[in-house]
């Protein structure tokens, strides 16, 4: 299997050297151009920000892409409606860069991955697909795994009402990702669902305040009218599904499976991401960014093999789906299905290792030094 692994990651290193000399990188085009509009996500948040600071509508603003983030976020992104659009996308972008790769680097921390390790896989990541793109397009993820991230490490620190206060702004934030609150339920971490609960309330609340109720209404409605995307970039299983002529609700199945799955073999926050992914019905590749530091509960264990793997399918581009699967036979549209294969990869990888490879005690607060503390209950995240 090592063998099959470490083939498996230098294929895909092989695959992407091969699209950067023949077609150069889109996701680097994309970073550096001016034309506001290639920052399509971008775009429509500063719209809508800029029609929330004028007291227009910000889901009827005129953007290429329909905005179907809760008004809570525009109310967090308001700020950047102060300033012009380009101006807004490169602050987004630093502020994106800064909150993965920092998240990264905090769990890598938290788990003691040695440096060497370490510093090579935030590497691979900042050269990934998932992560130039995200930067690229200005999307809503930095600021979801920075939620994860800091939910994460109060958990492992002991803090459960922290946690769930972080984890309902995520879920907030970004409702397809409600499966995550079944982690503290089935742990009975009720200190952490009470938690989660208030800050997704809480959130909702500001947004409808701040935008007004109808606004709320009207997002409602967005969101309720938005068919299922088979566009190859969505890695969800209702999207492979449907891709390949077969009916979306197997692959809701499908997906609630794979969360039933995680729930039952592992507490590992990163997993059951993966899962909550796999069962949403829009999870474009860049969402796989929120399941990075997951890769450092491998590499704590020392196996390069799998963590190799896992980082060289991310840095294969968008060109695999520009230049080589654009047709509409059952073979194009397998291979359009690349990124959710990926994601089922991580997945089953995050899932398997489970609890051996994150050993994180619940500590008293205060214990920050990583030491085992004789009153701590295990709880892994």
């Amino acid at each position: 299997m090592r063998v099959l692994l470490w083939v498996g990651a230098a294929t895909a290193a092989m695959v992407t050297i091969w699209f950067l000399v023949a077609y150069g990188s889109a996701n680097v085009a994309r970073i550096v151009s001016t034309d506001v509009l290639w920052h399509a996500d971008l775009d429509t948040f500063h719209r809508s920000a800029v029609a929330l600071l004028h007291g227009g509508s910000i889901y009827d603003t005129g953007a290429k892409l329909v905005n179907l983030n809760p008004p809570v976020w525009t109310v967090l992104f308001a700020p950047l409606g102060l300033l012009k659009p380009l101006a807004a996308y490169w602050v987004f972008s630093a502020v994106t860069a800064v909150l993965v790769l920092g998240s990264a680097l905090l769990v890598a921390r938290e788990l003691d991955v040695s440096p060497r390790a370490k510093w090579l896989a935030v590497a691979a990541m900042a050269l990934s697909s998932p992560f130039m793109g995200t930067v690229a397009v200005g999307q809503v993820y930095g600021v979801l795994l920075a939620g994860l991230t800091l939910s994460w490490l109060a958990t492992r620190r002991g803090h459960l009402a922290q946690a769930g206060v972080y984890l309902g702004l995520v879920v907030a934030l970004k409702p397809t990702l409600a499966p995550l609150l079944l982690l503290p339920l089935v742990q009975r971490q009720w200190r952490t669902v009470k938690a989660a609960i208030v800050g997704v309330l809480a959130a909702t609340v500001v947004g409808m305040v701040v935008a007004g109720p109808a606004t709320t209404v009207r997002w409602l409605s967005v969101v309720r009218t938005e068919g299922l995307s088979t566009f190859g970039d969505n890695a969800s299983l209702p999207s492979l599904v449907a891709r390949l002529g077969g009916p979306a609700w197997l692959g809701f199945l499908l997906g609630a499976a794979a969360v039933g799955y995680t729930l039952r073999r592992t507490t590992n926050l990163w997993a059951l991401t993966a899962a909550t992914l796999l069962l949403s019905p829009i999870a474009w590749h860049n969402y796989l960014v929120l399941c990075f530091p997951g890769v450092f509960a491998v590499l704590m264990r020392r196996r390069f093999a799998t963590a190799a793997f896992l980082l060289t399918l991310p840095l294969i581009g968008v060109e695999w789906g520009m230049h080589l699967w654009k047709g509409d036979s059952l073979v194009d549209r397998i291979g359009q299905s690349l990124y959710c294969f990926v994601l089922v990869s991580w997945w089953v990888v995050l899932t398997v290792q489970h609890d051996r490879d994150d050993p994180g005690e619940v500590r008293e607060p205060g214990d920050l030094g990583g030491a085992e503390h004789g009153s701590a209950r295990t709880a892994h995240q």
